[in-house]
C-alpha cells in the first residue's frame, strides 16, 4: 500500500514540475522581481501539494498551480495596497525581470535597434503594470502564457463571455498605451 501510495505522489508531483518553468515565467511576469517569483511559485506548489491525489490531467495540474499562484499574488498586492503605497524607483526604469529579457534582445546587432527593443519593452511594461490587477492577469495569461479562453475561464472560475470581454478591455487599455507612446517617439501608429 505504501509503495503504490508513494507512485501516486511521484506522478502527481512529477504533472506539476513540469509547469515549473511557465509558473515561474507568469509569477515573474506578475511581480517584476526574481525573489518574489520564487516566494510566489513555492508557496503555490505548498499549496497545491494537497491535491497531488487529484492530479491525473496536466492541463488540470496547471490550471490549479495557476489558480493558486494568481490568488496567491492577487491576496498579497490587496495587502501591500492595505499597508503601504507602492513607490516606484525613479532611479530604476526598467524592473528586474525586464532587464533580463532585454539582455537577451541585444547582440551584435545595430544599437538602434537595440534601443527601439529596449523602450518598446519598457513602454509595453509601463502599459502592463498600469492596468488593473483583474486586467492585467488576462493579458499575463492570454498573451504571454498562451492559455485558452476556457482554460483561463477555468482558472479565473468564471464565464466565458467574462474572460473575452476583460481581455478585449484588456488589449485595448495596451493598445492605447501603446498609441501614446508611438506617437510620443515619432514612430506612427500600433496595429494590435
Amino acid at each position: 500500500m505504501f509503495s503504490r501510495r508513494q507512485g501516486r505522489e511521484g506522478d502527481g508531483v512529477e504533472l506539476a514540475l513540469r509547469h515549473l518553468d511557465s509558473l515561474y515565467a507568469a509569477a515573474l511576469n506578475l511581480t517584476h522581481d526574481g525573489s518574489s517569483a520564487d516566494d510566489l511559485v513555492q508557496e503555490a506548489f505548498l499549496r497545491g501539494y494537497r491535491y497531488y491525489r487529484r492530479l491525473t490531467d496536466s492541463d488540470e495540474c496547471k490550471a490549479l498551480l495557476y489558480k493558486i499562484m494568481l490568488n496567491l499574488w492577487l491576496k498579497d498586492r490587496r495587502r501591500a495596497q492595505r499597508e503601504v503605497s507602492y513607490e516606484e524607483s525613479a532611479d530604476d526604469p526598467v524592473p528586474k525581470a525586464l532587464a533580463g529579457r532585454l539582455g537577451e534582445l541585444r547582440g551584435a546587432g545595430d544599437p538602434e535597434a537595440e534601443m527601439i527593443k529596449e523602450n518598446c519593452l519598457v513602454a509595453v511594461d509601463q502599459a502592463l503594470q498600469k492596468l488593473p490587477p483583474h486586467l492585467k492577469v488576462m493579458v499575463i495569461l492570454a498573451d504571454i502564457e498562451g492559455f485558452t479562453y476556457q482554460e483561463m475561464a477555468n482558472v479565473l472560475r468564471c464565464p466565458l463571455g467574462t474572460v473575452m470581454s476583460r481581455l478585449y478591455r484588456a488589449r485595448r487599455c495596451v493598445e492605447r498605451e501603446m498609441q501614446a507612446f508611438a506617437e510620443g517617439t515619432g514612430q506612427g501608429k500600433v496595429q494590435m
